[in-house]
């Protein structure tokens, strides 16, 4: 008799088929999720099962051309402790350690920095995928388009501007600048 069993998939999100470029980008948190009670082998040995709660966040972002992307971050279990994939990747986004009881679940909406890159498929050979591999808090309006300055006109002259200089050679300086 053939039983089906449920995969143990920890994939969380879909992010479509559009493989995000490789770079930094200015990203927002799209959604984040959590999942109880999945079961997935354990790290220490494959053979054997173990059921987790597991965490992952969805970013959008748009490219240089204005194409927009997705792209999840990786399934994180879900633990407070220092050492921990989750309690990293919070860290390194808010810039600070989080509050211990804090709802993470908050920072959906809000924009973080992120590094892309292409990482290669350890169970699909040929397949590569993209990958979050460094997030951090946007740095103060590094995310807000610059505007052209102001310049005042200066005043028009009646004479015409002087000659420089001729650069004047020091032939015993030991730097050519």
């Amino acid at each position: 008799m053939a039983i089906l069993k449920e995969p143990t998939q920890t994939r969380v999100f879909d992010t479509g088929d559009a493989t995000p470029p490789r770079g930094t980008f200015v990203a927002k948190c799209i959604d984040a999720k959590d999942m109880f009670n999945v079961q997935r082998p354990k790290f220490e040995n494959p053979a054997e099962m173990e059921r987790v709660d597991l965490t992952a966040f969805l970013f959008g972002f748009r490219d240089r051309s204005g194409t927009p992307f997705k792209i999840a971050s990786r399934s994180m279990r879900i633990s407070s402790r220092d050492n921990s994939r989750l309690f990293a990747f919070l860290k390194s986004w808010l810039g600070r350690p989080p509050q211990y009881g804090w709802d993470y679940l908050e920072l959906r909406g809000t924009e973080a920095l992120i590094t892309v890159d292409h990482m290669p498929s350890r169970k699909y050979p040929g397949v590569t995928f993209a990958d979050i591999v460094s997030i951090g808090p946007v740095p103060e309006g590094f995310g807000t388009p610059a505007t052209a300055p102001t310049v005042a006109a200066p005043p028009p002259s009646p004479l015409p501007p002087a000659p420089a200089p001729a650069p004047v050679e020091d032939v015993d300086d030991p730097l050519p600048f």
